[in-house]
């Protein structure tokens, strides 16, 4: 059953202009404040794989993944029902129900939250021999952690996006310095600057979400369908672990079947591929609450429009820089964990590729969240049966191969997971993806096999430093007819800005 708006809610006006514009400036915003949450976890990972040698980091890599493998067990899909179905009602005019659902998945988040911070820190304790302050800092990481997704969701849901944007950047600044200090003072309490950053952005979080309800003076206790919102909770937190699950996974399956020095080189492609998701997850935040308000408006044609144009800018924008990427492996990770990380040039070159994948199906699978339940289940089974075969591949190449196998079950895996949601997207709404997304592939896999297959390329060389070059010249002349429409799509959203 689709949820609907109380019978006597006044229905919103007709979509403008201005509802594109106003997504513009929330991903503007949106990819600002997460440039800052990618870059703390970069400069983080960076700092402590400097002052530390690689099984120590790799052990550091481990319990992070753990804390973030919790979040997504529940908190996961209470942050997205959080971010849909707030949106949801207050598009369709209905402000009680959007803080009714507000209140439920809040109280949801906090008790979730604490249970597994608890329990995620007995269980890594027993496997890993923590001690008490790492213990306790587990569990703190994970529940703040936890609370963190859910509340960032809260915001977005609420409109609220200048002022999350300001509290992300004040607390991951903390965030960096408590780590400079930390580690300064020669302190081997690793995740506590984490910690802190997480608990105070929750706290802050809180009192402006106290501060908005207040101002807006919401009168009655609000009605919504609280079975579809505990469902779609629940498959989210199904589709959340089994994707970006999967990718914290790796650092998991490398302890079991890598060397210890391989580890680190896992923990490091994850940390260093980061910082790609922030133009996609920025788009996320902003596109999932707006594509929740359209449906809640019955304004089909507004998502047609946000998905096809947000997916043709990811593949534009994102190719040239994965092109560098690729080409250019082995000088990244020398420049973020040492001379002895170039080694695992391999296993980056394999998590960009996925990560590619990723990326790209950001758009589609937030177009089929946002709408009826039938959709919302496509990309949860999509990521669910990527997971399971992207598995099967580890088991079968990780022993042989160590974290190349891993980075090659998670490339597999990936790849099943995105092309399920991009293709029904693109039946749903008869969009022209195919020729300009198969071009970028395309330019993805020669500069992969080259990269990985030809020993001048294969290490730091004169050859490769001409690929990091041209790679990404070539690809902007293969696309440049999608690059003008695109810039034609935002000088129109301007233009629709200014006029607003």
């Amino acid at each position: 059953m689709d949820v609907a708006p109380r019978p006597d809610a006044p229905r919103p006006p007709a979509p403008s202009n201005g509802r594109g514009a106003s997504v513009v400036r929330a991903g503007a915003l949106s990819m600002l404040a997460l440039a800052a949450v990618g870059l703390t976890r970069l400069v983080f990972g960076s700092l402590t794989s400097h002052a530390t040698d690689r099984p120590t980091y790799g052990t550091v890599g481990i319990l992070l993944a753990a804390s973030t493998i919790a979040s997504l067990l529940l908190p996961g899909g209470v942050s997205a029902g959080m971010s849909k179905f707030v949106a949801f009602h207050r598009g369709a005019g209905d402000l009680p129900g959007a803080w009714a659902v507000h209140r439920f998945l809040a109280h949801l988040g906090l008790v979730s939250s604490v249970v597994l911070g608890v329990a995620t820190a007995v269980v890594v304790r027993q496997v890993h021999h923590l001690d008490a302050v790492g213990t306790v800092s587990l569990a703190v990481l994970t529940a703040s952690y936890s609370l963190y997704t859910v509340d960032k969701a809260a915001m977005y849901g609420h409109g609220l996006v200048p002022q999350y944007a300001r509290i992300e950047l004040g607390t991951s600044a903390l965030a960096v310095v408590s780590t400079v200090v930390l580690l300064a003072t020669g302190r081997t309490w690793y995740l506590l600057p984490l910690c802190l950053g997480y608990g105070v952005f929750v706290l802050l979080c809180r009192r402006r979400l106290a501060q908005h309800r207040r101002r807006q003076q919401v009168a009655g206790p609000g009605v919504f369908d609280r079975r579809q919102v505990l469902a779609f909770a629940v498959l989210g937190s199904v589709g959340t672990l089994a994707s970006a699950g999967f990718l914290q996974a790796t650092q998991l399956l490398a302890g079991h079947f890598a060397a210890p020095g391989e580890v680190a080189y896992l923990v490091a492609a994850v940390a260093l591929i980061a910082p790609l998701y922030f133009l996609p997850r920025a788009m996320a935040l902003a596109l999932f609450p707006a594509m929740a308000g359209a449906q809640g408006a019955g304004d089909r044609s507004a998502v047609r429009q946000q998905v096809d144009v947000s997916t043709r800018a990811l593949a534009v924008a994102m190719t040239p820089v994965f092109l560098v990427g690729l080409a250019a492996a082995p000088l990244v990770l020398e420049l973020f964990g040492g001379q002895g990380y170039a080694g695992g040039a391999t296993v980056l070159r394999l998590m960009l590729c996925a990560s590619f994948f990723g990326i790209l199906q950001v758009p589609a699978v937030n177009a089929l969240a946002s709408g009826t339940p039938r959709q919302t289940r496509i990309p949860v089974a999509s990521a669910v049966v990527g997971c399971l075969v992207g598995l099967a591949v580890v088991a079968v190449a990780a022993r042989p191969l160590g974290a190349v196998g891993v980075g090659l079950g998670y490339l597999v895996g990936t790849a099943v997971t995105a092309l399920v949601p991009l293709v029904t997207v693109w039946r749903l709404y008869h969009l022209r993806w195919a020729s300009p997304l198969l071009r970028c592939l395309a330019l993805m896999a020669l500069c992969a096999l080259a990269t990985i297959e030809l020993d001048p390329l294969r290490g730091w060389s004169w050859p490769a430093a001409l690929l990091t070059v041209a790679a990404p010249l070539v690809a902007l002349a293969v696309l440049r007819r999608e690059v003008a429409g695109l810039l034609a799509v935002l000088r129109g959203r301007r233009a629709a800005a200014g006029t607003s």
